[in-house]
């Protein structure tokens, strides 16, 4: 659990940083460019990544579940990684002058230029991180990350500033990929590892099949939006939409994304070492239940400020959007356990069965959607993320035998604690005659008023995430007292 601890919370670390240089750059590019640019640079890279998405068929996370790593296996993933990444780079690079012909659009082909360079500069370093995710070094994930992540933001708006446009995106991955890929390799220094080898070709296409067709699934899903807008309406409803989509998205980046990049690791070690993983996912969807809520309900409450404040004034009508899909949002918090566990149990088939019947059920709800609007899209989220959620449960009762009223006495309090959260912050709205375009001042109270009200309801429910912090508390507390002898020493020398 302690190994399990500190991973989450090198992930949420990288998370968080991930989120402050990502909201500073959509606030600087937001104000830098049109939304039509910014919806072309969102049509470019949902193309990119639906295309990329097939090198889940060759995932090199298929080292991460092997209960002994080779040499041959890190070989055969890092060649069979680059050959398959360099074919589809060289499909979509054949079809980019059709692509963009349909979007009206020369700028495109040279922007999938580049988006495929650095594709296929990152497919390098995957197995590295692999490794690096099995020994559950989050640490190390955590730094390359932010690397990237601080490379992308400078290049993009640097180029962005001497009027380069859309392609400041482009060339932001571009570098980006490059700087990570090297940190990468330089963290795990396995040269050995690039002799060609197909040895292990039969252990991966195992695990990459199931595993590559529920990321290809998810990736055209999470892209369908973007693309269906970006044929249907005008870039600058694709722009919108997306920078609805990010404010939305802003407590899944706090809380779940730090979750999902832990889950499988520590799941599928919890397998081998024949934990109880029945109170642990139940104790799990508790944890998560407890912070995302408030943190939803948070973001919808304060949209104004949050869009204002972020993207500038002339992005008013991302304010319902963003409010919308953060509500819709409430739904989604089993399925980021879901595959990770399935997956962590060997039920590959099943977890491939549950992502695949969800997402074109959800898929189909939204393409129906697409023709009514942004606005109808955004409703669909609150037929098809319910929908989502009752799969999640029924597939994952076929393995971990747990009650209904189990689950309800572990997210039952969450619900409390998230009502808890939100009655300060609605008050005043009630005092300002039921307004939420709060002040700078106004929002900080709320958010104050909303964190007072989140540890009296932990308080009050005797959640079991107190216990959690106190933990969190008590081992950061030990790490310090065991460096402070040699802090001192350095510090007298």
């Amino acid at each position: 659990m302690k190994h399990v601890r500190r991973a989450v919370l090198m992930a949420t670390i990288g998370q968080y940083i991930s989120i402050i240089v990502s909201l500073a750059l959509i606030a600087v590019m937001s104000r830098l460019m049109t939304p039509a640019e910014i919806g072309l640079s969102v049509i470019g890279l949902s193309v990119t990544t639906m295309v990329f998405s097939l090198r889940e068929f060759v995932t090199s996370d298929f080292l991460i579940q092997l209960e002994t790593v080779e040499r041959q296996d890190v070989c055969t993933a890092r060649t069979v990684m680059l050959c398959f990444t360099s074919f589809l780079g060289l499909v979509l690079l054949l079809a980019s002058p059709t692509l963009a012909r349909f979007y009206d659009n020369e700028t495109l082909k040279l922007f999938l230029s580049l988006t495929i360079a650095a594709a296929v500069i990152e497919s390098l370093a995957a197995p590295n991180l692999s490794l690096i995710r099995r020994d559950m070094e989050f640490g190390t994930v955590t730094l390359i990350d932010t690397v990237r992540i601080l490379v992308n933001a400078l290049a993009t708006v640097g180029f962005a500033v001497f009027d380069w446009g859309v392609m400041s995106f482009a060339i932001g991955a571009l570098v980006s990929s490059i700087a990570a890929t090297g940190l990468a390799l330089m963290s795990r220094r396995l040269w050995w590892s690039f002799i060609p080898s197909f040895k292990s070709i039969q252990a991966l296409t195992q695990f990459g099949r199931y595993r590559g067709a529920t990321s290809v699934v998810d990736r055209f899903y999470d892209a369908l939006p973007m693309v269906m807008l970006g044929s249907l309406m005008s870039s600058a409803a694709v722009g919108q939409y997306n920078r609805g989509v990010t404010i939305s998205n802003l407590p899944d980046r706090l809380v779940l994304s730090s979750v999902f990049s832990v889950a499988f690791p520590a799941l599928a070690a919890g397998v081998r070492d024949k934990v109880d993983i029945k109170k642990s996912y139940l104790r799990a969807l508790s944890f998560i239940t407890v912070v995302y809520w408030p943190a939803l309900l948070m973001v919808s409450i304060i949209a104004d400020p949050i869009v204002h404040v972020v993207l500038g004034n002339g992005w008013n009508d991302v304010i319902p959007i963003a409010r919308l899909l953060t509500l819709s949002s409430i739904f989604f918090f089993p399925v980021v356990l879901t595959y990770p566990l399935l997956i962590a149990l060997n039920a590959n088939r099943s977890a491939f069965a549950f992502n695949m019947l969800s997402r074109v059920a959800s898929a189909v709800i939204l393409f129906i959607a697409a023709f009514f609007g942004v606005f109808a899209i955004v409703a669909s989220q609150f037929i098809s993320l319910p929908l989502q959620m009752v799969l999640c449960f029924i597939f994952v009762r076929r393995y971990v035998k747990f009650a209904w009223w189990d689950l309800c006495k572990a997210i039952l309090p969450s619900a409390y604690v998230s009502l808890a959260t939100i009655a300060g912050p609605l008050t005043v709205a009630v005092c300002l005659g039921f307004r939420f375009d709060f002040t700078l001042a106004q929002t900080a109270l709320v958010c104050f008023l909303a964190i007072v009200g989140w540890l009296i309801g932990l308080k009050g429910t005797q959640h079991p995430f107190l216990e959690e912090i106190s933990s969190v508390f008590m081992e950061s507390a030990g790490d310090i007292r065991a460096w402070r002898p040699y802090f001192l020493r350095s510090v007298q020398r």
